[in-house]
């Protein structure tokens, strides 16, 4: 009772959630691993129109292929429980042959959080995207985190920002 983590030693109850990762990529986005199918664009970091700051992720991938475009990064989990993830997203122009995912890696596979499948999506502005995920994520040294955008025209994007990750 009262330690946030693993590490804490400090009996001090906590109130409320406990940051565990938090990245509005105002740095950039040189600590998440991005790939793109050949000939398709890699995820970069824009600052075009973020949701908050100066900078956000942007994938404009040209390419239908799925997953066109991936930003990933690998999160541990150690020591937490009751893992919430939460994000703004903008999908801008997306149609029915293209898709945005949002996924956690189990320490075997992808698990799907929100994909927009065969929907069409063009949000005016940034949308809030909150999820508690199952307890296969608590205390997780190999949790992952994970972005897919596949679009193939020059006026779609797939924008996330402030990305975050929080355990009661």
């Amino acid at each position: 009772p009262g330690c946030s983590s693993s590490g804490d030693n400090n009996e001090t109850d906590v109130t409320g959630p406990v940051e565990i990762f938090f990245d509005g990529f105002e740095s950039g986005i040189s600590t998440w691993v991005t790939t793109a199918v050949s000939g398709g664009n890699k995820w970069t970091a824009s600052n075009v129109n973020p949701y908050q700051g100066s900078w956000h992720a942007q994938s404009q991938p040209m390419s239908t292929s799925e997953s066109a475009s991936i930003l990933e990064k690998t999160i541990s989990t150690s020591g937490y429980s009751n893992i919430k993830l939460s994000y703004y997203r903008r999908l801008i122009g997306l149609d029915i042959a293209d898709e945005f995912g949002a996924k956690w890696w189990d320490g075997a596979s992808w698990q799907i959080v929100e994909q927009t499948g065969s929907s069409s999506a063009n949000d005016a502005s940034y949308i809030l995207k909150e999820f508690l995920l199952p307890s296969s994520t608590n205390n997780n040294a190999n949790f992952k985190l994970r972005f897919e955008c596949t679009a193939g025209a020059v006026s779609e994007f797939c924008r996330v920002d402030n990305v975050k990750l929080t355990s009661n």
